[in-house]
């Protein structure tokens, strides 16, 4: 009787050992790797490997971004306890529509009503409840605004803020949470409903000029656009007072971007009527503009653990331009030959009560750095070539495939932290990359984990330099940080997962 309980018990623990087995490989492996074995410590095993984490703040080296016309822009104040002082600035040019106009050319005298500066509104990122006041400068024709269109090459770069100004056109306190409200436009003929907009009138003196640049009734100012900008140079956007946030704007809207002439004119038919009418002007390819993000990161914690070669046990990340993270796995480089099957590079969130105002980027991304060269490229195997898409005419990149983000490890997931906040993780499949380092036939490098907008990289063959590529990886700069355990932290340890089976 008790060789058959015996029996039964060791039937129970086998079956339970394997139930664990089983369950420790699903728990940590999410990414659809349904062919990776149940770890047995016979054939295969499972262990983790120590990674370092290294605070850097982003030289231009690292991060020189540039911003075009079809990125989300970023205007405001804000100042975030843990990572500093933001300042965005915009800046931008406008032209009569359809590059010529004749919406000014009507016969006898015009009279300016009201002149207005309205810019899509896409979202708030920071307190949305502090009212700030926003101005609008007119842009000097003397900067010779330059134009980019989609070219990131020649576009400016979002630290540059050398831009001259002359007068202030107008400037208007707003509560951010208020520019998704809709109002009505009581001056256009179809009374249209206006909301997700920033609207801001600007003096009448200068809408006059609008209406006097066409002073000889055949289109004198308004011939071709690059007349018009010898007139007038453009708009210079930025927040003057209060404020706690930094909000998103589209620029490369056509229909909700525009400055809106209302003005009055002497009727064709009837002597002493007056007739209303209106003209836009809207944001084309053919013209400039510059998104400005000043970082200040004065007597904060991210600065006062960057650029030293101690260990940090939080890391750092902070969209374009601001901090990444350089993270070194020594343990991968002492790994003999062996089949990999699973290489998981995995960090979470620590958690901290201002994350509900300055949250997360919804993507980070990875790269390795090129010391060689001094430049960045793809981690060897981590993405495939294919997951990049076609390049332009311009030899660049513009985005690789979502499916491609998601299987590299992109994407943050949702758990809970030993205190039960609810905290977002990552997990990097570094699997092949892991697989040609103990087959000897890629090295160990550094690699930098970052949570910039875009990126650019050398893509393909990995021993040599490859193809210059610009990976999208969000919308725009500036909105997006979070800080992740480390290498050394206590509680929330970078690792990497490795399961693997000797050959």
């Amino acid at each position: 009787m008790k060789k058959y309980i015996a029996s039964a018990l060791g039937i129970c623990t086998l079956a339970i050992v394997l139930l664990v087995s089983c369950n420790k490989i699903n728990q940590a492996t999410d990414m659809g790797q349904d062919l990776i074995p149940p770890v047995d410590n016979i054939h295969t095993f499972d262990t983790t490997l120590e990674v370092e984490t290294y605070n850097m703040l982003s030289a231009f080296a690292d991060d020189s971004a540039r911003s075009i016309y079809s990125d989300d822009q970023y205007l405001g104040v804000m100042t975030d306890p843990i990572f500093g002082k933001t300042d965005a600035r915009m800046f931008f040019q406008l032209t009569p529509a359809n590059g010529k106009t004749n919406l000014l050319n009507v016969p006898g005298k015009r009279y300016i009503d009201s002149v207005v500066l309205q810019v899509a509104y896409l979202s708030t990122y920071g307190d949305t409840t502090t009212p700030q006041t926003i101005t609008v400068s007119e842009l000097s024709t003397a900067n010779n605004f330059k134009v980019s269109g989609t070219n990131r090459d020649s576009a400016y770069s979002i630290r540059e803020d050398n831009f001259i100004t002359t007068n202030i056109l107008g400037s208007r306190q707003i509560i951010p949470r208020s520019l998704k409200d809709s109002s009505i436009d009581i001056r256009a003929k179809d009374t249209a409903r206006i909301g997700n907009a920033l609207r801001i009138r600007l003096s009448n003196s200068f809408g006059q000029r609008l209406l006097d640049y066409d002073t000889t009734g055949v289109n004198d100012g308004y011939s071709t656009d690059s007349i018009f900008l010898t007139r007038m140079g453009g708009f210079a956007l930025k927040s003057t007072s209060g404020g706690n946030s930094i909000m998103g704007f589209n620029i490369a809207d056509n229909v909700n971007t525009r400055l809106i002439v209302y003005y009055r004119h002497d009727n064709t038919t009837t002597a002493g009527d007056i007739d209303t009418a209106v003209a836009y002007y809207g944001i084309v390819g053919r013209v400039g503009n510059a998104n400005y993000i000043g970082r200040d990161h004065n007597g904060t914690q991210v600065l006062a653990t960057s650029g030293d070669n101690v260990k940090d046990p939080i890391a750092y990340l902070q969209n374009s331009p601001g901090a990444y993270t350089k993270v070194k796995i020594p343990g991968l480089s002492g790994m003999t030959n062996r089949v990999i099957h699973l290489a998981q590079l995995q960090m979470e969130q620590v958690y901290d009560p201002m994350d509900t105002l300055f949250n997360a980027p919804p993507l980070l991304f990875m790269d390795m750095l090129d010391a060689t060269n001094n430049k960045y490229k793809s981690i060897p195997y981590a993405i495939d070539n294919t997951s990049f898409q076609a390049a332009n005419d311009l030899g660049t990149v513009l985005s690789i495939t979502s499916a491609a983000y998601r299987s590299f490890g992109s994407f943050y997931t949702f758990k809970k932290d030993l205190s039960n906040n609810t905290i977002k993780e990552w997990k990097f499949n570094l699997t092949r990359y892991a697989q040609y380092v103990v087959k000897g036939m890629t090295p160990v490098a550094d690699l930098r984990l970052h949570a910039n907008y875009y990126t650019v990289i050398n893509n393909g063959n990995p021993n040599n330099n490859g193809t210059r590529v610009i990976v999208q990886i969000g919308s725009g700069p500036a909105a997006g940080r979070v800080r992740l355990g480390g290498g050394s932290h206590p509680t929330q340890k970078m690792k990497l997962r490795v399961v693997y089976s000797k050959i």
